[in-house]
Protein backbone atom coordinates (compact mmCIF):
# COMPACT_ATOMS: atom_id res chain seq x y z
CA UNK A 1 0.00 0.00 0.00
CA UNK A 2 1.32 3.44 -0.91
CA UNK A 3 0.05 6.89 -0.11
CA UNK A 4 1.39 10.30 -1.10
CA UNK A 5 -1.43 12.27 0.50
CA UNK A 6 -1.15 13.22 4.15
CA UNK A 7 -3.76 11.86 6.52
CA UNK A 8 -5.19 14.03 9.26
CA UNK A 9 -2.33 12.78 11.41
CA UNK A 10 1.10 11.61 10.33
CA UNK A 11 1.79 8.16 11.76
CA UNK A 12 5.53 8.82 11.64
CA UNK A 13 5.20 11.46 14.39
CA UNK A 14 3.50 8.98 16.73
CA UNK A 15 6.04 6.28 15.92
CA UNK A 16 8.96 8.66 16.47
CA UNK A 17 7.49 9.75 19.81
CA UNK A 18 6.88 6.16 20.84
CA UNK A 19 10.36 4.96 19.89
CA UNK A 20 11.82 7.88 21.81
CA UNK A 21 9.89 6.90 24.95
CA UNK A 22 10.94 3.26 24.52
CA UNK A 23 14.56 4.35 24.20
CA UNK A 24 14.19 6.59 27.26
CA UNK A 25 12.88 3.67 29.32
CA UNK A 26 15.71 1.44 28.10
CA UNK A 27 18.52 3.89 28.86
CA UNK A 28 17.02 4.67 32.29
CA UNK A 29 16.95 0.98 33.19
CA UNK A 30 19.46 -0.16 35.84
CA UNK A 31 22.76 -1.74 34.77
CA UNK A 32 22.88 -0.17 31.31
CA UNK A 33 26.33 0.45 29.88
CA UNK A 34 28.12 1.15 26.62
CA UNK A 35 25.95 2.99 24.09
CA UNK A 36 22.95 2.65 26.43
CA UNK A 37 24.70 4.84 29.00
CA UNK A 38 25.30 8.56 28.67
CA UNK A 39 28.75 9.73 27.66
CA UNK A 40 30.79 10.60 30.75
CA UNK A 41 31.28 14.12 29.39
CA UNK A 42 32.50 14.69 25.81
CA UNK A 43 30.91 12.68 23.01
CA UNK A 44 27.55 11.34 21.94
CA UNK A 45 26.32 7.87 22.82
CA UNK A 46 22.97 6.45 21.75
CA UNK A 47 21.57 7.34 25.18
CA UNK A 48 22.46 11.01 24.61
CA UNK A 49 20.09 11.22 21.64
CA UNK A 50 16.93 10.33 23.55
CA UNK A 51 16.23 13.53 25.49
CA UNK A 52 16.91 15.84 22.50
CA UNK A 53 14.60 13.71 20.36
CA UNK A 54 11.77 14.12 22.85
CA UNK A 55 12.22 17.89 22.89
CA UNK A 56 12.33 17.85 19.09
CA UNK A 57 8.94 16.14 18.90
CA UNK A 58 7.56 18.71 21.35
CA UNK A 59 8.69 21.44 18.98
CA UNK A 60 7.15 19.65 16.00
CA UNK A 61 3.82 19.35 17.83
CA UNK A 62 3.88 23.06 18.67
CA UNK A 63 4.53 24.03 15.06
CA UNK A 64 1.69 21.82 13.79
CA UNK A 65 -0.71 22.81 16.55
CA UNK A 66 -0.13 26.55 16.23
CA UNK A 67 0.04 26.78 12.44
CA UNK A 68 -3.21 28.81 12.33
CA UNK A 69 -2.65 30.73 15.58
CA UNK A 70 -1.00 34.14 15.90
CA UNK A 71 -1.11 37.15 18.20
CA UNK A 72 -4.34 38.39 16.60
CA UNK A 73 -6.29 35.15 17.10
CA UNK A 74 -9.51 35.77 19.10
CA UNK A 75 -9.05 32.54 21.06
CA UNK A 76 -5.52 33.52 22.15
CA UNK A 77 -6.31 34.12 25.87
CA UNK A 78 -7.77 30.61 26.22
CA UNK A 79 -4.84 29.11 24.31
CA UNK A 80 -2.30 30.83 26.56
CA UNK A 81 -4.11 29.54 29.64
CA UNK A 82 -3.81 26.00 28.28
CA UNK A 83 -0.14 26.56 27.46
CA UNK A 84 0.64 27.75 30.99
CA UNK A 85 -1.40 24.93 32.54
CA UNK A 86 0.42 22.33 30.47
CA UNK A 87 3.86 23.79 31.19
CA UNK A 88 3.21 24.02 34.93
CA UNK A 89 1.79 20.48 34.96
CA UNK A 90 4.97 19.18 33.33
CA UNK A 91 7.11 21.03 35.86
CA UNK A 92 4.97 19.73 38.73
CA UNK A 93 5.17 16.16 37.44
CA UNK A 94 8.93 16.57 37.19
CA UNK A 95 9.12 17.51 40.85
CA UNK A 96 7.05 14.45 41.79
CA UNK A 97 9.21 12.16 39.65
CA UNK A 98 12.34 13.56 41.32
CA UNK A 99 10.94 12.63 44.73
CA UNK A 100 10.97 8.97 43.70
CA UNK A 101 14.63 9.21 42.69
CA UNK A 102 15.67 10.99 45.89
CA UNK A 103 13.51 8.80 48.15
CA UNK A 104 11.64 11.86 49.42
CA UNK A 105 14.77 13.06 51.23
CA UNK A 106 15.48 16.20 49.20
CA UNK A 107 13.78 18.38 46.63
CA UNK A 108 15.43 18.57 43.22
CA UNK A 109 13.97 21.54 41.37
CA UNK A 110 15.65 20.73 38.05
CA UNK A 111 14.96 17.72 35.88
CA UNK A 112 13.85 16.23 32.57
CA UNK A 113 10.15 17.08 32.70
CA UNK A 114 10.91 20.53 34.13
CA UNK A 115 13.15 21.27 31.15
CA UNK A 116 10.51 20.00 28.74
CA UNK A 117 7.92 22.25 30.41
CA UNK A 118 10.13 25.33 30.13
CA UNK A 119 11.06 24.62 26.51
CA UNK A 120 7.39 24.02 25.68
CA UNK A 121 6.37 27.33 27.25
CA UNK A 122 9.05 29.39 25.47
CA UNK A 123 8.49 27.73 22.09
CA UNK A 124 4.72 28.26 22.30
CA UNK A 125 5.26 31.98 22.77
CA UNK A 126 7.73 32.03 19.88
CA UNK A 127 5.23 30.20 17.67
CA UNK A 128 2.48 32.70 18.51
CA UNK A 129 4.34 36.01 18.45
CA UNK A 130 7.26 35.48 16.06
CA UNK A 131 7.64 34.76 12.35
CA UNK A 132 9.65 31.74 11.24
CA UNK A 133 12.57 34.01 10.26
CA UNK A 134 12.56 35.59 13.71
CA UNK A 135 12.45 32.17 15.37
CA UNK A 136 15.50 31.12 13.34
CA UNK A 137 17.34 34.30 14.35
CA UNK A 138 16.51 33.68 18.02
CA UNK A 139 17.83 30.13 17.78
CA UNK A 140 21.07 31.17 16.07
CA UNK A 141 21.59 34.00 18.56
CA UNK A 142 21.16 31.69 21.56
CA UNK A 143 23.64 29.13 20.21
CA UNK A 144 26.25 31.77 19.38
CA UNK A 145 25.85 33.70 22.64
CA UNK A 146 26.00 30.48 24.67
CA UNK A 147 29.25 29.53 22.95
CA UNK A 148 30.76 33.00 23.38
CA UNK A 149 29.69 33.12 27.02
CA UNK A 150 31.52 29.86 27.76
CA UNK A 151 34.49 30.92 25.64
CA UNK A 152 34.96 34.39 27.12
CA UNK A 153 33.48 34.42 30.65
CA UNK A 154 35.55 32.66 33.34
CA UNK A 155 34.07 31.03 36.41
CA UNK A 156 35.69 32.09 39.70
CA UNK A 157 39.05 30.37 39.98
CA UNK A 158 38.93 29.02 36.43
CA UNK A 159 40.18 30.38 33.10
CA UNK A 160 37.70 31.40 30.43
CA UNK A 161 36.80 28.64 28.00
CA UNK A 162 37.45 25.97 30.65
CA UNK A 163 35.05 23.12 29.89
CA UNK A 164 35.94 20.25 32.23
CA UNK A 165 33.16 18.16 33.79
CA UNK A 166 31.96 19.96 36.92
CA UNK A 167 34.53 22.73 36.47
CA UNK A 168 33.09 25.31 34.08
CA UNK A 169 30.97 28.43 34.05
CA UNK A 170 27.80 26.43 33.20
CA UNK A 171 28.12 24.12 36.18
CA UNK A 172 29.23 26.98 38.43
CA UNK A 173 25.84 28.64 38.07
CA UNK A 174 24.09 25.50 39.31
CA UNK A 175 25.28 26.09 42.86
CA UNK A 176 22.75 28.91 43.14
CA UNK A 177 19.81 26.53 42.55
CA UNK A 178 18.07 25.64 45.83
CA UNK A 179 17.74 21.99 46.78
CA UNK A 180 19.51 18.94 45.47
CA UNK A 181 21.75 18.89 42.38
CA UNK A 182 21.89 15.63 40.45
CA UNK A 183 25.69 15.53 40.32
CA UNK A 184 26.25 16.88 43.81
CA UNK A 185 27.67 20.29 42.91
CA UNK A 186 26.10 20.66 39.44
CA UNK A 187 23.20 19.38 37.38
CA UNK A 188 22.95 18.06 33.79
CA UNK A 189 19.59 19.86 33.50
CA UNK A 190 21.05 23.07 34.90
CA UNK A 191 20.02 26.69 34.51
CA UNK A 192 22.20 27.95 31.67
CA UNK A 193 22.06 24.76 29.59
CA UNK A 194 18.29 25.19 29.38
CA UNK A 195 18.83 28.08 26.94
CA UNK A 196 20.35 25.92 24.16
CA UNK A 197 17.76 23.24 24.99
CA UNK A 198 15.17 25.79 23.86
CA UNK A 199 16.93 25.78 20.48
CA UNK A 200 16.38 22.03 20.27
CA UNK A 201 12.69 22.86 20.61
CA UNK A 202 13.10 25.52 17.92
CA UNK A 203 14.65 22.92 15.61
CA UNK A 204 11.55 20.81 16.19
CA UNK A 205 9.43 23.82 15.26
CA UNK A 206 11.39 24.20 12.02
CA UNK A 207 10.86 20.52 11.26
CA UNK A 208 7.14 21.10 11.83
CA UNK A 209 7.29 24.15 9.55
CA UNK A 210 8.81 22.01 6.79
CA UNK A 211 6.01 19.47 7.24
CA UNK A 212 3.30 22.16 7.10
CA UNK A 213 4.82 23.80 4.02
CA UNK A 214 5.08 20.40 2.32
CA UNK A 215 1.28 20.27 2.18
CA UNK A 216 0.24 17.23 0.12
CA UNK A 217 3.65 16.42 -1.35
CA UNK A 218 5.05 14.01 1.21
CA UNK A 219 7.97 12.71 -0.90
CA UNK A 220 9.27 16.28 -1.27
CA UNK A 221 8.71 16.89 2.45
CA UNK A 222 10.74 13.78 3.27
CA UNK A 223 13.61 15.00 1.08
CA UNK A 224 13.50 18.50 2.57
CA UNK A 225 13.56 17.08 6.09
CA UNK A 226 16.51 14.86 5.25
CA UNK A 227 18.45 17.75 3.70
CA UNK A 228 17.65 19.95 6.72
CA UNK A 229 18.86 17.20 9.03
CA UNK A 230 22.02 16.51 7.07
CA UNK A 231 22.99 20.19 6.88
CA UNK A 232 22.42 20.87 10.59
CA UNK A 233 24.19 17.64 11.57
CA UNK A 234 27.18 18.60 9.42
CA UNK A 235 27.29 22.09 10.93
CA UNK A 236 27.22 20.54 14.40
CA UNK A 237 30.11 18.24 13.55
CA UNK A 238 32.16 21.17 12.24
CA UNK A 239 31.37 23.28 15.32
CA UNK A 240 32.33 20.37 17.59
CA UNK A 241 35.94 20.83 16.54
CA UNK A 242 36.01 23.98 18.68
CA UNK A 243 32.99 23.41 20.92
CA UNK A 244 32.69 19.67 21.63
CA UNK A 245 29.56 17.55 21.91
CA UNK A 246 28.58 17.60 25.59
CA UNK A 247 25.05 16.50 26.39
CA UNK A 248 25.31 17.44 30.07
CA UNK A 249 26.16 21.03 29.09
CA UNK A 250 23.88 20.92 26.01
CA UNK A 251 26.55 22.57 23.87
CA UNK A 252 25.63 24.34 20.64
CA UNK A 253 27.31 21.65 18.52
CA UNK A 254 25.30 19.02 20.41
CA UNK A 255 22.06 20.88 19.62
CA UNK A 256 22.75 20.97 15.88
CA UNK A 257 24.06 17.41 15.60
CA UNK A 258 21.29 15.73 17.61
CA UNK A 259 18.62 17.86 15.95
CA UNK A 260 19.98 16.91 12.54
CA UNK A 261 20.04 13.21 13.40
CA UNK A 262 16.46 13.46 14.68
CA UNK A 263 15.29 15.17 11.49
CA UNK A 264 16.89 12.48 9.30
CA UNK A 265 15.38 9.67 11.38
CA UNK A 266 11.94 11.31 11.25
CA UNK A 267 12.30 11.71 7.47
CA UNK A 268 13.09 8.00 7.18
CA UNK A 269 10.08 7.09 9.31
CA UNK A 270 7.85 9.39 7.29
CA UNK A 271 8.97 7.69 4.08
CA UNK A 272 8.31 4.25 5.62
CA UNK A 273 4.91 4.89 7.21
CA UNK A 274 3.32 7.89 5.48
CA UNK A 275 4.73 7.69 1.95
CA UNK A 276 5.01 3.92 1.44
CA UNK A 277 2.19 3.10 3.86
CA UNK A 278 4.07 0.35 5.71
CA UNK A 279 2.86 -0.56 9.20
CA UNK A 280 5.04 -3.52 10.13
CA UNK A 281 6.96 -2.93 13.37
CA UNK A 282 5.15 0.28 14.29
CA UNK A 283 2.39 -0.97 16.64
CA UNK A 284 4.33 -1.08 19.92
CA UNK A 285 5.86 2.35 19.28
CA UNK A 286 2.44 3.78 18.44
CA UNK A 287 1.01 2.43 21.71
CA UNK A 288 3.84 3.95 23.76
CA UNK A 289 3.59 7.22 21.84
CA UNK A 290 -0.15 7.53 22.47
CA UNK A 291 0.51 8.09 26.20
CA UNK A 292 4.13 9.24 26.13
CA UNK A 293 4.30 11.33 29.31
CA UNK A 294 2.22 8.75 31.19
CA UNK A 295 4.64 6.03 30.10
CA UNK A 296 7.59 8.12 31.28
CA UNK A 297 6.11 8.73 34.74
CA UNK A 298 4.97 5.10 35.11
CA UNK A 299 8.40 3.74 34.23
CA UNK A 300 9.92 5.71 37.11
CA UNK A 301 7.32 4.38 39.56
CA UNK A 302 7.77 0.79 38.32
CA UNK A 303 11.56 1.07 38.47
CA UNK A 304 11.45 2.26 42.06
CA UNK A 305 8.97 -0.46 42.99
CA UNK A 306 11.34 -3.12 41.61
CA UNK A 307 14.19 -1.56 43.62
CA UNK A 308 12.09 -1.27 46.80
CA UNK A 309 13.74 -3.33 49.53
CA UNK A 310 11.65 -5.61 51.74
CA UNK A 311 13.58 -7.34 54.52
CA UNK A 312 16.79 -6.02 52.98
CA UNK A 313 16.23 -7.31 49.45
CA UNK A 314 14.46 -6.10 46.33
CA UNK A 315 13.14 -7.76 43.18
CA UNK A 316 15.99 -6.25 41.19
CA UNK A 317 18.64 -7.45 43.65
CA UNK A 318 17.07 -10.92 43.69
CA UNK A 319 17.25 -11.01 39.91
CA UNK A 320 20.93 -10.00 39.92
CA UNK A 321 21.68 -12.69 42.50
CA UNK A 322 19.87 -15.33 40.44
CA UNK A 323 21.72 -14.41 37.24
CA UNK A 324 25.03 -14.42 39.11
CA UNK A 325 24.34 -17.87 40.58
CA UNK A 326 23.59 -19.17 37.09
CA UNK A 327 26.98 -17.90 35.88
CA UNK A 328 25.58 -15.76 33.04
CA UNK A 329 27.50 -12.74 31.74
CA UNK A 330 26.74 -9.20 32.87
CA UNK A 331 25.77 -8.33 29.30
CA UNK A 332 23.19 -11.13 29.10
CA UNK A 333 21.85 -10.34 32.56
CA UNK A 334 21.46 -6.62 31.80
CA UNK A 335 19.87 -7.32 28.39
CA UNK A 336 17.26 -9.68 29.80
CA UNK A 337 16.45 -7.25 32.61
CA UNK A 338 15.95 -4.35 30.19
CA UNK A 339 13.63 -6.45 28.01
CA UNK A 340 11.59 -7.62 31.00
CA UNK A 341 11.43 -4.09 32.39
CA UNK A 342 10.23 -2.74 29.06
CA UNK A 343 7.54 -5.44 28.88
CA UNK A 344 6.31 -4.57 32.37
CA UNK A 345 6.15 -0.88 31.41
CA UNK A 346 4.24 -1.80 28.25
CA UNK A 347 1.36 -3.43 30.14
CA UNK A 348 -0.28 -0.29 31.60
CA UNK A 349 0.08 1.79 28.41
CA UNK A 350 -1.33 -1.12 26.39
CA UNK A 351 -4.36 -1.29 28.69
CA UNK A 352 -4.88 2.46 28.28
CA UNK A 353 -4.55 2.14 24.50
CA UNK A 354 -7.02 -0.74 24.30
CA UNK A 355 -9.54 1.26 26.32
CA UNK A 356 -8.86 4.29 24.09
CA UNK A 357 -7.75 6.33 27.10
CA UNK A 358 -5.22 8.97 26.15
CA UNK A 359 -4.01 11.03 29.08
CA UNK A 360 -3.24 14.51 27.82
CA UNK A 361 -1.44 17.13 29.84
Amino acid sequence: MTSNMPSSRLLSLDVFRGLTIIAMIVVNSPNTYGELSHAHWVGINFADLVFPFFILIVGVAISLGFKNIDSSSPQLPDILKKVWRRALTLIGLGLVVNLFYTHFEQIRLLGVLQRIGIVYLVCCYLAIYCSTKTVVKVGVAILLLYWLFILLVPAPGLPSGHLVRGENIINWFDQFVPGMLWRGTWDPEGLLSTFPAVVTGIMGMLIGHIIVKGKGNLPTTVMNLFVFGFVTFSLGCIWSLGFPFIKQAWTSSFVLATGGIGAMILASMMWYTDVKGFRSGTKVATIFGANAITAYVLHVIIEKFLDWQVAGISIHNSYIGLMSSMGVSDFFSATVWVILFLCVCFVPVYVLYRKQIFIKI
